[in-house]
C-alpha cells in the first residue's frame, strides 16, 4: 500500500532517521575536530553547518528522493527556516521535559529529556520537510 504518493511513509521515516543519525556523528565528530582549530562556539557552529548539509542532501536526494528543481535557492530558505523552527522546537521540548521530571535523578532525567526533544524535533523535521521542503 502506497502512503502519500510513490513510497510508503516508514520508509522515508526510516531513510529520515538515519539520515538524522548520521548528522548528529558527524556534527560531534567535526566538533572535536574543529576545537584543535577554533574556541568551542566557533567549532560548535561550523560543525553544526556540517550537520544541516548532510541532513539537506541526505533528505533531498535519499530519504524524500526529491528530484532536481529550478527553485533550489527557494527549497534552501525553506529548509533552512524549518530547521531553525526545528532547533526552537528542540530546545522549548528539552526544557518541559526537563521540569517535567518523573521521579529519576536529574542527570539521568537530562538525559532522557535530550532524547525525548529529539524525538518530538524529528517528527516535526520528517513531516515539515515531506510536506513544505521535498513535496513533489
Amino acid at each position: 500500500m502506497k502512503i502519500f504518493g510513490d513510497e510508503k511513509l516508514a520508509g522515508q521515516g526510516v531513510r529520515h532517521l538515519i539520515t538524522g543519525a548520521v548528522a548528529d556523528l558527524a556534527d560531534i565528530g567535526f566538533f572535536n575536530i574543529f576545537l584543535f582549530f577554533v574556541p568551542d562556539i566557533f567549532a560548535k557552529a561550523l560543525s553544526f553547518l556540517v550537520a544541516v548539509c548532510i541532513k539537506y542532501a541526505g533528505n533531498k536526494y535519499w530519504a524524500f528522493k526529491k528530484p532536481e528543481t529550478n527553485e533550489i535557492k527557494k527549497e534552501i530558505i525553506i529548509f533552512v527556516i524549518v530547521t531553525v523552527v526545528g532547533l526552537i522546537i528542540n530546545l522549548v521540548s528539552f526544557a518541559l521535559f526537563v521540569r517535567i521530571n518523573a521521579g529519576v535523578g536529574i542527570n539521568l532525567w537530562r538525559q532522557i529529556s535530550v532524547i525525548l526533544a529529539m524525538g518530538v524535533t524529528a517528527i516535526w523535521n520528517f513531516f515539515s520537510y515531506k510536506f513544505l521542503v521535498f513535496k513533489k
